[in-house]
């Protein structure tokens, strides 16, 4: 009885250590304060950026919502997924007030073509080519061993 107890109350110790470190780590940020938010490799193509510079716009317990360039970032992050930069590198004035996800605001940030590909089997002139529709040029990763149309 006495060790279960004592494995409590050790429990107890070692959740309040962990808050106060986590508080310590992860400031909070104010409003309209630059950071970088990591992008996940899955929502970035080969040539994306890593981090994508953001802005917060609002703060409602601990979850931020989030702006870039491009647009306003639709799910909100937390401090941890954020790391602070002091120069104030966007302003809020700047951005647009499209609502975009990660994936889409990385993209268009960079121009990037992204894992777009086509399946054509002749030459990509026509509408019915995924690229052309996107208004991307295709590569040789689209269909390798095809000659590709010079323009």
């Amino acid at each position: 009885m006495k060790c279960c107890a004592l494995a409590m109350l050790t429990d107890g110790f070692a959740a309040a250590r962990m808050i106060r470190r986590g508080k310590r780590l992860l400031r909070p940020m104010s409003i309209g304060q630059c950071a970088t938010l990591r992008v996940p490799d899955v929502d970035r193509g080969p040539t994306d950026p890593r981090n994508l510079l953001v802005v917060v716009l609002k703060n409602q317990d601990g979850l931020y919502t989030l702006g870039c360039r491009e647009g306003i970032l639709g799910p909100k992050f937390t401090a941890a997924d954020l790391s602070a930069i002091e120069q104030p590198l966007i302003k809020v004035e700047e951005l647009s007030d499209v609502c975009l996800s990660v994936r889409t605001a990385t993209s268009m940030s960079t121009g990037g073509q992204g894992y777009a590909r086509c399946q054509c089997t002749t030459q990509c002139t026509s509408e019915r080519c995924s690229c052309q529709r996107k208004k991307v040029k295709c590569n040789s990763r689209c269909h390798p061993g095809k000659p590709l149309k010079k323009v």
